[in-house]
């Protein structure tokens, strides 16, 4: 695969049901927790092979499109292996955070660059929808996190409606 290769462009609405086509398999023997409001990293095994329930992962894309959130898929071809995408609507106290709802990138395609372009795609479309900032809840493994920070993302405290147990809540400012 050739980053050249790589087409990026706003997803449809249909082609969000792409998303099974994405291979979620990864290792993970690290992930953080949250220890007085620092990252405490600890070893901890995980195999993720696939989402169980995906159709409903799907559903709730779904429904954050037709709330006017924007997706953008990263295409090989014909075939999706990313996908990324923020809601629509402004969150947080003070209504100025967009949230980045979802970024997933096949195995083999990870570390090419490609999540960092889906996220610097997705800060442009949130600053245009006059978001200040761009906020994430971030599954937990060293991976992800490090991932998230080494694009902008700090801890942050999460927000109230969004708050799922065992996450990493971060934000940056657009």
């Amino acid at each position: 695969m050739e980053k050249e290769k790589i087409i990026y462009r706003v997803l449809e609405r249909d082609e969000i049901r792409k998303l099974n086509e994405i291979d979620r398999y990864e290792i993970v023997e690290e992930v953080y927790y949250l220890r007085d409001g620092k990252l405490a990293l600890e070893k901890e095994y995980r195999e993720i092979i696939d989402i169980s329930d995906i159709s409903e992962v799907i559903e709730d894309y779904i429904e954050d499109y037709d709330d006017d959130g924007t997706f953008i898929g990263a295409f090989d071809g014909e075939k999706l292996v990313a996908l990324s995408g923020i809601t629509g609507n402004l969150i947080g106290e003070n209504k100025d955070m967009i949230q980045l709802s979802a970024l997933w990138v096949s195995n083999k395609y990870r570390k090419k660059g490609i999540g960092r372009q889906l996220i610097s795609m997705l800060k442009k479309k949130a600053k245009q929808s006059g978001a200040k900032k761009l906020y994430v809840s971030s599954e937990s493994s060293k991976n992800t996190v490090d991932f998230y920070r080494g694009t902008g993302f700090d801890l942050t405290t999460p927000v109230k409606e969004l708050f799922e147990d065992g996450t990493i809540h971060m934000d940056m400012l657009l």
